[in-house]
């Protein structure tokens, strides 16, 4: 008997399967039971057969006693299942597999019949508590993505949103992810972003977790983004494709003014464009396969800079609205009185448009993937991979002068060896990989002469000034003069800016980073009531960094008009360091009064030069290892157990040149290692249950921790010895420290005050040279519970809810209780009391006074750890997601998620002040600060909608036509008012509670995807495409400003504490702090920008693009 299609009668029973990981991160697996269709009784004996096109040889196995069979090591893709019994022989189609999953194939067997039908296996992974989704390239093809690299497609994860850094997933933030292509990890190793971008057209899968995984998977509190590339077979395959996104197919980009300044910034796409080719196939078949592509990437942005000045010209009406514009006095009949007009709908100042100009930026990248395959034996098989990317980009300044741009360019290369073997009747498996990532960052001036300037930033003059230095047109020049003959507005400021950037470029880099990683991990199945599966594995990893440290003409300056700021970086002499270098003498604020005078000095040497000079070079290092064990028990065929626990440690070193010296801050001599996390233990539990016992369900519940692996900025930073110098200049009178007035400015030049006439007003060192570790440090880590039901709704649709709450338990943090001379790198508001004890013995044994003074110093310091407030993170969501295979034509994934995201630490991204620096950020410097941040935090977006899908029509046999659609509504983020604190600058100040007004509005939007598809000939076929981005043109607000007192206004400082618990009334009666931190009779000052859209989503776009296939 031979019969088509799904109409055959089949019986789907459940399997006595093994674990849901029993494959790697890059392969899957298929697994069931075979039963006689009358009797449903097992089947022992039946040979299964797997083939398809992604493998070297078909694989196979022979039913157990039980009639349960498993095969591994499958690349993803589509194969045929071939059962083979005595007198029966069934051929089953639309067997498709993914990496990291195992696909359930159960099949009944009527004896005596052969039978061939195509019958895809449920959706539902029975074995498994993995919470995530997988993409393909059918996803990626038919779905329009605004990103053309894999990282941004993990965006279509539920939960998931874009934090203006990468994507975030399930209240944690972009930088606590990891990011593995084909095993090798390519997270970043500085801040834990995306460290090689994988164009989409070169993956095969790509899979996102973000809850419930296995003892495998570790290093990260965020998502894993675990994408596979493309491979070879026995047939040539590839194709030639390339898109292309003129700005002419973009709307114009909706202005976010600046209430404050004179120059607003839009950037528009110029074009964007990749193109490029892949080929697969045999170098020797059935033995040796390669694959291989390369893909120029290019793209330009315009960036219109409008300049506008403000008018005095108009009153308001008893109707509320403004009346028309008179410039006369009104003892002249007009309306002019001297301050500047203000539009009572909006808020903002009135302006008068003056002129428009162009700058550009560009960037350039090559994209090269290479991969062999070599089936060494049938069950053996080895893998070798590459990836490089070299870019390079120019942007110009806005702000300011357009030389003020940068140059960047550097390479990603990553590149692995894997090897595989089934061994003891494919009873026993062993994997081992050996990796390496590298990249390289260079960044300097537009202009290579101008890495010898320093930057200087003019804070709060006017344009008519300062377009006189050359960066403005002319008639920006005399539209923004005061005071002319031609000024209509001669009582106010026609152009006042809040900054404008000269000289030098800033910070340059120099930077290198290198990942060498190995893995090692052997699977075992034995049958003790029931099956077991038993894996155990060991990864260890030796990161190395080369970091710059160095400015742009040896400072960075803040030029206020009657003040200047000068920073520099310094290292400071150590007690016996008799290097002539140290020639310069760095003061700073004695707080805690150890030494008796108001002062501290050091010894110091400005660093300053090109790199390689003293001090501009820091090489740090941080080594990494872990071990695993889980069992996967399932003592029913329909229950499955799983049960493991993971081990991990992280040792970060010091710089290499600051080992065996002592720390001039602390007194304590640096050893080799700097801060070493060990004792993190992360156990994995899960329990999954199948209710219709043949695969259509899962009811499933996982509770596991999970410990963050520290980025190397903290060894860039605070175990680098970096110390920045701060210096303050009184430039407004006589007798000109730095120098007298600078006529093109109108102020004293800054940069005349590096080498001062006279003595700065302040000084300050910042030093994260000072840092000590409190001693029994621990881990940061995260615990998450994931309780969720699946159905099989029907044959290719499947319904799941799922319920999802993460919180972090510890957190790793600087936190200061001198004033800033001092960080310590601790757990915030817990320190051991046993460690506590040991110190205190240890100073009872100490004899030399300075020593034991120095040690109740740190002792003091220590116990002002649990006068922090415990950090706070919760994440609880409800995700209701509904999915349709593609089938028939029509593919869809959708996803609703109600979550909240509160506390009052958001994670390793500042989102408040914009601070990037993972576990060393100012959120838990101060004390004094901690007030209000406990609330909704940035990541918090209640509702989340989308909607993923494409249907393709088929116009005949040679010809299809395909639309495909995306869809998205998500809550807008909670609106703060901030503050400027003295010591640390800008927005470090929660002036009311976290979210207390409010939240932006609901954003949403709608992309489309339209291809027509032809076949050429035999193998060959060509696809035409447009994707339109952002349909009907919703700009919405992405962000707000959130500056409700700058640090510094017209009338000076305007730093202000916070109002511990107050309310928008109460902003009115805030005082303002001056730079020693008391606090004044003067009110602060409102930024006028305050709670205005500083930035939007990307306006309506489309792209075009082909593929050609063969």
């Amino acid at each position: 008997m031979h019969s088509r299609g799904t109409s055959i009668a089949f019986v789907m029973l459940a399997a006595a399967a093994s674990s849901a990981l029993a494959q790697s991160q890059t392969t899957g697996a298929i697994q069931g039971r075979v039963v006689e269709r009358a009797t449903r009784e097992p089947m022992a004996g039946v040979t299964v057969i797997v083939a398809g096109p992604a493998l070297m040889e078909p694989q196979s196995a022979i039913t157990d006693e039980d009639g349960g069979y498993k095969i591994t090591e499958l690349p993803p893709g589509a194969y045929a299942v071939t059962f083979h019994a005595e007198d029966s022989e069934l051929l089953r189609t639309g067997i498709g597999v993914s990496a990291n999953h195992v696909t359930p194939v159960f099949q009944a067997i009527r004896r005596g019949e052969v039978v061939e039908m195509h019958a895809p296996p449920p959706q539902i992974n029975v074995t498994s508590t993995d919470h995530g989704s997988k993409l393909d390239k059918q996803f990626l093809e038919k779905i329009p993505l605004p990103s053309r690299t894999a990282d941004g497609a993990a965006g279509t994860q539920a939960g998931a949103h874009n934090d203006g850094i990468g994507t975030a997933f399930s209240g944690s933030t972009s930088l606590e992810n990891r990011y593995l292509v084909d095993g090798i990890d390519i997270t970043g190793l500085t801040f834990g972003d995306v460290g090689t971008p994988v164009l989409n057209e070169f993956v095969e899968e790509i899979e996102i977790l973000t809850g419930g995984y296995n003892a495998e998977w570790g290093r990260a509190i965020g998502g894993i983004v675990n994408i596979v590339t493309k491979s070879g077979s026995n047939r040539f395959r590839g194709s030639v494709f390339g898109t292309f996104q003129p700005g002419q197919l973009s709307a114009r980009r909706k202005a976010a003014p600046v209430n404050a300044s004179s120059i607003d910034v839009t950037a528009d796409r110029g074009y964007s464009a990749d193109f490029g080719a892949e080929l697969g196939g045999p170098l020797i078949r059935d033995r040796l396969w390669f694959y291989a592509g390369f893909a120029p990437q290019l793209s330009r942005t315009r960036f219109t800079r409008t300049t506008k000045r403000q008018t005095d010209c108009r009153t308001l009406l008893a109707s509320g609205e403004l009346s028309h514009c008179d410039p006369r006095t009104a003892a002249q009949g007009g309306f002019a009185n001297g301050a500047a007009d203000v539009d009572p709908k909006t808020g903002f100042f009135v302006t008068e448009e003056i002129d428009r100009d162009v700058r550009a930026s560009s960037s350039r990248s090559y994209s090269a993937i290479g991969k062999l395959n070599l089936a060494i034996t049938p069950k053996q098989q080895a893998q070798l991979s590459a990836i490089v990317v070299p870019s390079r980009s120019r942007s110009p300044g806005l702000l300011g002068l357009p030389t003020t741009g940068r140059r960047t360019s550097g390479t990603t290369f990553d590149t692995a060896a894997r090897w595989s073997a089934k061994l003891d009747g494919d009873r026993m498996e062993l994997e081992a990989l050996v990796a390496w990532h590298h990249a390289t960052v260079e960044s300097g001036a537009l202009d290579p002469a101008l890495d010898s300037t320093p930057a200087q930033v003019l804070i709060g003059g006017n344009l008519g000034r300062w377009s006189a230095l050359g960066g403005e047109s002319q008639r920006t020049v005399e539209k923004c003069s005061d005071g002319g003959a031609g000024d209509p507005y001669p009582g106010i400021t026609n152009c006042p800016l809040t900054a404008y950037s000269i000289g030098g470029p800033g910070a340059l880099a120099r930077d290198r980073e290198d990942r060498l990683a190995s893995r090692l991990s052997v699977l075992r199945r034995a049958r003790l009531l029931g099956t077991h599966e038993l894996k155990a594995g060991i990864d260890a990893e030796n990161d190395s960094k080369r970091t710059a440290r160095l400015y742009s003409g040896g400072a960075s300056i803040i030029n206020f008009g009657g003040t200047v700021d000068v920073t520099r970086w310094v290292q400071l002499a150590g007690p016996d360091d008799k290097d002539p270098r140290f020639d310069q003498i760095c003061n700073t604020p004695d707080t805690d009064g150890a030494t008796g005078e108001a002062t501290r000095a050091y010894s110091c040497d400005h660093i300053a030069g090109g790199i390689g000079a003293p001090g501009t070079t820091i090489d740090g290092r941080t080594l990494h290892w872990a071990a695993y064990l889980r069992d996967s028990w399932q003592p029913r065929s329909n229950l499955t157990l799983n049960a493991g626990v993971r081990y991990e440690e992280q040792k970060m070193l010091y710089a290499s040149n600051l080992r065996g010296t002592v720390d001039p801050l602390t007194g304590n001599r640096f050893g080799d290692t700097a801060m070493h996390l060990r004792g993190n233990f992360a156990p994995r539990l899960g329990a999954i249950w199948d209710p219709t016992e043949i695969g259509r369900s899962k009811v499933f519940a996982s509770w596991g921790r999970f410990f963050e692996a520290i980025p190397m900025n903290i060894n860039d930073r605070s175990f680098g010895g970096e110390v920045s110098y701060q210096q303050t200049f009184e430039t407004a009178s006589s007798p000109f420290p730095c120098g007298a007035p600078d006529p093109a400015l109108g102020i004293a030049n800054g940069v005349g005050c590096l080498s001062p006439a006279g003595p700065p007003t302040t000084e300050q060192l910042f030093g994260s040279s000072g840092v000590l570790v409190a001693p029994g440090i621990k881990a940061q880590y995260l615990d998450e519970l994931l309780l969720g039901v699946e159905y099989q709704l029907a044959e290719d649709v499947k319904l799941g809810v799922i319920y999802q709450h993460r919180e972090l338990g510890r957190v790793v943090e600087d936190v200061s209780t001198d004033g800033a001379s001092t960080y310590i790198i601790a757990n915030p508001g817990e320190w051991s009391a046993s460690e506590e004890r040991a110190l205190e013995r240890r100073i009872a044994r100490t004899e030399d006074p300075a020593a034991r003074a120095r040690l109740e110093h740190e002792l003091g310091m220590y116990r002002g750890i649990r006068r922090f407030d415990r950090p706070q993170r919760n994440y609880d969501a409800l995700e209701v997601t509904l999915a349709r295979r593609f089938s028939r034509g029509l593919f869809v994934q959708a996803s609703y998620t109600y979550s909240r995201t509160e506390g009052n630490f958001p994670g390793s991204v500042s989102y408040d002040n914009g601070q990037v620096d993972p576990n060393i950020s100012s959120q838990y410097d101060l004390i004094e600060l901690l007030a209000n941040r406990r609330g909704p935090l940035p990541q918090d977006r209640p509702h989340s909608l989308k909607l993923d899908g494409y249907y393709t029509f088929d116009l005949g046999p040679r010809q299809s036509l395909t639309f495909g659609t995306r869809l998205r509504a998500v809550s807008g983020i909670p609106i703060n008012a901030l503050g400027g604190h003295y010591l640390y600058g800008a927005d470090e100040s929660f002036l009311l509670p976290r979210g207390q007004l409010g939240r932006t509005g609901m954003q949403h939007g709608a992309d489309l995807h339209i291809a027509y598809g032809r076949k050429l000939a035999r193998g060959l076929a060509v696809e035409v495409f447009a994707d339109i981005f952002n349909l009907y043109n919703h700009q919405g607000t992405f962000d707000v400003d959130t500056t409700y007192a700058p640090q510094r206004g017209p009338d000076g400082e305007s730093n202000v504490n916070p109002i511990s618990g107050g309310t928008y009334e109460d902003l009115l009666w805030a005082k303002a702090i001056d730079r020693s931190g008391m606090e004044t009779s003067r009110p602060i000052q409102r930024n006028p920008n305050f709670g205005k859209t500083i930035g939007r989503y990307a306006p309506a776009s489309a792209q075009v693009g082909f593929r050609l296939t063969f």
